[in-house]
């Protein structure tokens, strides 16, 4: 926090754009995954950041179609052009998938 490279904001995450685009989103929200899904996939599909690294908080049932309707989500706003999707669970942590997405460079 103090190299003055990250600005820690407290806004709604849901209403909030950047002035100007950002080269990193992080978002930990305790919010319904497919919301979450859909605003970085937003922000990255938009060019108001350049990459995206968010938690995804899973139901107690039926996680992976959770999981496979975030994905179908998140390809909406790229309407077919290119992006990069990878999706990883730690074991200790079986209620959450992190995500990475970004465009290709």
């Amino acid at each position: 926090m103090q190299s003055g490279q990250v600005e820690h904001l407290r806004t709604d995450g849901f209403r909030y754009r950047p002035p100007r685009p950002v080269t990193w989103l992080v978002c930990d929200m305790v919010e319904k995954p497919l919301r979450v899904a859909e605003l970085c996939a937003r922000w990255v599909a938009e060019g108001a950041a350049e990459q995206a690294m968010f938690n995804l908080k899973l139901p107690m049932k039926k996680r992976l179609d959770e999981v496979r309707l975030c994905r179908e989500a998140i390809a909406l706003p790229f309407r077919g052009s290119p992006y990069q999707l990878r999706l990883k669970q730690l074991y200790h942590d079986r209620e959450e998938v992190t995500a990475y997405l970004s465009r290709p460079r």
